[in-house]
């Protein structure tokens, strides 16, 4: 049953994140900043909240803390380290300096960061459901804004529509690839799932605090400020909520 829900969300989170981004972006070509706001709000908070409440402390139920927030530290380094080499970038806007430069190329990095959100999700529904389904929740809201960007970037590149969603969902296939590949190494070697359960909430961290936040800073005025704290809000308690809803006993 595990492996089920393994490689139904981790569907949900890849070709179905895929498919309801470009159907947002067929149906409205122009988004709101407002409506921007409220979806990177949500994303960020179900990001941090699926790392904060989630990963790291199950991590912490198995290792000395000074081992955990070493590999959280070591992982953040690292994916930054990744996104320089492999323009790992969440784009949320067709105006991208970044990837106007590299074009296509930004579906290599989606690959690679789909992959590591599979693995994420299978190693999540490893340990418990409730962290599965928290997990698998942080990776299609944070996976809707960043099609969105990437459909748009490469229709600027000259791609026609139905290229730019086609391309997005082969490289969204990854994420269950990445997901069965965790499922299989899992089994075999459990003592690691702590560590790789820190390193997957570094890259939640990570894409949160340097591919979203910066979005939030750009508008200082204190109308956005309280849609970006409650959409964070939102974001967040939607992780509390699974994870109390999903609770042995409930």
């Amino acid at each position: 049953m595990t492996l089920v829900l393994i490689l139904i969300f981790s569907t949900l989170g890849s070709v179905g994140a895929v498919l309801l981004a470009a159907a947002l972006f067929l149906t409205r070509r122009d988004f709101s900043s407002r409506l921007k706001t409220i979806i990177l709000g949500y994303a960020t908070g179900t990001l941090l909240g699926a790392a904060f409440l989630g990963m790291i402390p199950h991590a912490l139920e198995h290792l000395p803390s000074h081992a955990v927030l070493t590999t959280v530290l070591a992982g953040i380094i690292g994916f930054f380290i990744l996104e320089k080499l492999l323009v790992w970038r969440h784009c949320h806007e067709d105006d991208c300096h970044v990837h106007a430069q590299a074009g296509p190329l930004i579906l290599i990095g989606d690959a690679f960061h789909n992959a590591i959100d599979g693995m994420a999700i299978a190693l999540a529904f490893q340990q418990s459901w409730s962290l599965g389904i928290g997990t698998a929740l942080a990776v299609i809201a944070h996976e809707i804004p960043q099609e969105i960007g990437d459909i748009m970037i490469l229709i600027h590149h000259g791609w026609s529509r139905g290229r730019a969603v086609f391309y997005n969902v082969m490289a969204s296939l990854t994420t269950l690839l990445g997901a069965l590949l965790a499922y299989a190494i899992g089994n075999s070697v459990s003592g690691m799932a702590p560590y790789a359960l820190a390193v997957s909430g570094a890259s939640f961290i990570y894409i949160a605090l340097a591919d979203l936040t910066p979005d939030h800073r750009t508008q200082t005025c204190f109308r956005a400020t309280l849609l970006q704290v409650t959409s964070m809000a939102a974001g967040i308690g939607t992780i509390i909520l699974v994870h109390a809803l999903m609770r042995p006993g409930h």
